[in-house]
């Protein structure tokens, strides 16, 4: 019997937590569209199929606080899809909260504890929400309408049921026996399933679980494996060694909507054999059911919805056995990637070509081989010729004196040694064919490396509405405490970029929202007085333009008060009094930290804390976020990232020995200057460009190598943003090059300025710069040189 089902087990438990995030999700989305379009049956049927598959999950798991709180939750969206419960604002408000509920039983989960919040108020809330006489009052969850099933028999008497027989021979009894050891007794457990229900074929399946927790299975009738096959049986014998009582092994087997009846006996009251049980085709459930059903259960076979427990195991116990088991697994499961297969079966088509490309450059190096030991051989012989030619040179001269003409030697010479000239032209083609074969065969290579580069890094994209679906609901939360009309509109959410970029983008998108909502759309009161419609827009975008994904969050609000951020600004001594300020300059205040125009503090903004985190993340991301804004017409922040963070473009620059690599996303423009273009002022070095005065940070001097100051030209490399840029001066500069990010650790991750390492095609290591960081120190020296100017005024 497989393991698989162990509660405990670490697999199990990734697959379903990666699943119930997802079901969470599918749940919060389409909740929000039935907001909007409450007679949309498409969506009842995804919600109510997601919180069917939740229930059973977290069944089969053992989270029964999580399992029974959805129970109640399915009883609500069953009631809606009968049509029998009209979805209006107060359903809305009340599933969702029951939302957040089971997300917060999941993240206890994943944590290794189990959820202890009373949860007895959103409870009557959504009984509340069930209409009298329906049967969902009693928590008795109804999957489709059917017909009542008529009363189980009454368990016939022990010499009925030895009449009726084991299924076993007595053989196969003896062994049941003989394997059970310690006393305990073995009872056969006949168990009568509900054709009527939607997951009728793992029924079986679902009271196995059940079962595991009162003793040892040893033995089902049909086989285990059968058990996993889509069919269904209408009774099922399990054979179990426990040293619990019938009674309180039958309480655990009966299961609403999965088990009709069950008969628990002891062994040693039956006898006989009897047929075992036929199978019955599944039953066909209503067309709207099957779609709602359609999707796969959390982890394959095994993670079909399980049973409930009964009402005696609802009280959770703190989690032990399991607690260490699901925190391992929940950390895990946000490491799970869901790959599209295509992309994997490209991946093997390039590993079958770079097989092919291994197996061709073996081949040429044999051949390589073989032309070595033929010039070899050439050469001996070669030398050989030269060595016989050179020894008959006195025989020729005195053949000369002894009166032969010049003209015979000549020929003789020629005939004897001329072939020296073409012994080595057969050797010079077959070289230059293998030359030929070799080139070819590395552009090939170099085309097949492109190509699973490119296929690997989109094993690891991942589509961007990963976080933007989670902004409709906060975006609705939010305009209903501010008492404010918004429409949320998302656009490019099939935009695709790195994982490892996602995880960080979500804080600076979140903090964009917010500011775009609290501080950019005004009151209905507002809205109305300017002419505008009631209802505000805030957009998010995503798209692609090269290796760049651009991120839009724009909204038709009010537009940022140029005035007031000046106002605010020069109260808390950013800029004096007398400083004009251009549009540009005046939204890149925004960004500095602690800065906020908000008049209150509220739990949404006030405190000065997210526009700085915004440009500090995205920045470490080697990205970029500019805002443009028009007062009265609407603010849109724009953010631009590279699509993966794993190779980036770098140009190459040495400084001493040392080679860094700077990502080209970073790099303005190259240079040269001539010593006497670089002027000092309040003490740090400075040089003009396009009238644009900027900073000058010599890296010889950051990071304390030796170099050769005093040059003809010095090369600099401006870099940074159209709002903040800076010259790092170098010795000279290599070229672009593909740079593989490798992160540092020990005592280098505390270097300023590199974000980290990459090894070069000649096996030496180049250190890549974080311009960010370096920027900041640079404006940090100009600061404090400003301080002290100040201070000696």
């Amino acid at each position: 019997m497989s393991d698989y089902l162990d509660p405990n087990n670490e697999e199990l438990l990734k697959d379903f937590f990666s699943e119930a995030q997802m079901q969470v999700d599918t749940l919060e989305q389409n909740i929000l569209v039935l907001e909007n379009e409450g007679g949309n049956r498409d969506a009842v049927d995804e919600i109510f199929r997601a919180a069917h598959t939740l229930k059973g999950g977290a069944a089969t798991v053992e989270m029964m606080e999580l399992s029974h709180f959805t129970h109640l939750v399915e009883d609500v969206l069953d009631a809606i899809r009968s049509d029998m419960v009209t979805v209006n604002e107060d359903v809305v408000d009340t599933l969702l909260a029951a939302i957040d509920i089971i997300k917060a039983m999941i993240t206890q989960r994943m944590e290794g504890s189990v959820y202890q919040e009373n949860t007895s108020e959103i409870e009557g809330r959504l009984s509340a929400l069930l209409p009298e006489g329906s049967g969902h009052k009693k928590g008795a969850a109804k999957s489709v309408p059917k017909p009542a099933s008529p009363p189980p028999p009454p368990a016939p008497p022990p010499e009925a049921a030895a009449a009726s027989g084991t299924g076993l021979s007595d053989d196969e009894i003896r062994e049941l026996k003989d394997s059970v050891e310690d006393g305990r007794s073995i009872y056969r457990v006949a168990v009568q399933f509900d054709e009527s229900s939607l997951m009728n074929t793992v029924g079986g399946i679902q009271v196995y679980a059940a079962l595991k927790s009162e003793g040892t299975i040893l033995k089902t009738n049909p086989d285990f494996e059968a058990l996993y096959e889509d069919v269904f049986y209408p009774t099922v014998e399990y054979y179990i060694a426990s040293d619990k009582k019938p009674e309180e092994i039958k309480r655990y087997v009966i299961i609403p909507d999965v088990s009709l009846s069950a008969d628990v006996v002891d062994i040693n009251t039956l006898g006989g054999k009897k047929p075992a049980p036929v199978p019955q085709a599944a039953a066909a459930p209503a067309p709207v059911v099957a779609e709602a059903e359609a999707a796969p259960a959390p982890a394959a076979k095994a993670a079909a919805p399980a049973p409930e427990a009964p009402k005696a195991a609802a009280t959770p116990a703190p989690a032990t056995d399991q607690g260490a088991d699901a925190k391992k697994a929940g950390k895990e499961a946000g490491a799970i990637l869901r790959v599209d297969s295509k992309r994997i079966d490209d991946l093997l088509n390039l590993v079958s070509e770079t097989v092919i490309t291994k197996a061709t450059f073996n081949q040429i190096s044999n051949q390589f081989n073989d032309l070595l030991n033929e010039l070899h051989t050439l050469e001996a012989t070669y030398r050989e010729r030269i060595k016989a030619l050179f020894d008959s040179l006195p025989d020729y001269l005195e053949s000369i004196q002894g009166g032969r003409s010049i003209k015979e030697i000549r020929k003789e010479i020629g005939d004897e040694y001329g072939g020296i000239f073409s012994m080595f032209e057969g050797f010079e083609a077959a070289l230059k064919n293998d030359v030929g074969k070799f080139r070819s065969t590395s552009q090939n290579l170099g085309r097949i490396t492109g190509e699973l580069q490119e296929g690997v890094m989109r094993i690891r994209m991942v589509p961007i509405s990963q976080i933007f679906s989670r902004f409709p609901r906060l975006v609705r939360d939010l305009s209903k405490s501010l008492n404010k009309k918004i429409n949320l509109v998302i656009e490019g959410e099939e935009t695709e970029l790195d994982k490892s970029v996602i995880e960080d983008l979500l804080d600076p998108i979140m903090h964009s929202v917010r500011n775009s909502v609290d501080h950019g759309i005004e009151s209905v009161e507002e809205r109305r007085a300017a002419g505008k419609p009631e209802e505000g827009m805030v957009l998010l975008k995503a798209n692609n333009e090269g290796n760049m994904i651009i991120i839009e969050i724009s909204d038709d609000g009010k537009g940022i008060d140029v005035e007031a951020v000046k106002s605010k600004a020069v109260e808390r001594g950013l800029i004096s009094p007398n400083k004009l300020l251009t549009d540009v300059e005046a939204f890149n205040l925004i960004f500095e930290p602690g800065f906020s125009t908000a008049k209150t503090i509220t739990s949404i903004s006030g405190r000065g804390v997210g526009l700085d985190v915004v440009r500090r993340q995205i920045e470490k991301l080697n990205g970029t976020v500019t805002v443009n804004s028009e007062r009265g017409k609407g603010t849109k922040f724009t953010i631009k990232l590279p699509l993966t963070l794993a190779i980036i473009q770098g140009l190459l620059v040495r400084v001493g020995t040392e080679i860094y690599s700077i990502p080209i996303t970073s790099v303005i423009e190259s240079l040269r200057l001539k010593p006497e273009d670089i002027r000092m002022i309040d003490n740090y070095e400075v040089f003009n460009i396009r009238n644009d005065v900027l900073s000058l940070l010599r890296l010889n001097r950051l990071f304390g190598i030796k170099t050769e100051e005093q040059q003809e030209y010095n090369f600099v490399v401006i870099v940074g943003t159209a709002e903040k840029k800076m010259g790092f001066m170098v010795d000279s500069l290599i070229g672009e090059e593909d740079v593989v990010i490798k992160p540092l650790r020990d005592q280098y991750t505390n270097s300023p300025g590199i974000a980290g390492a990459s090894i070069l095609g000649d096996g030496s290591v180049s250190l890549i710069i974080d311009v960010s960081q370096l920027l900041e120190l640079g404006l940090r020296k100009e600061m404090e040189q400003r301080r002290v100017r100040e201070a000696s005024i």
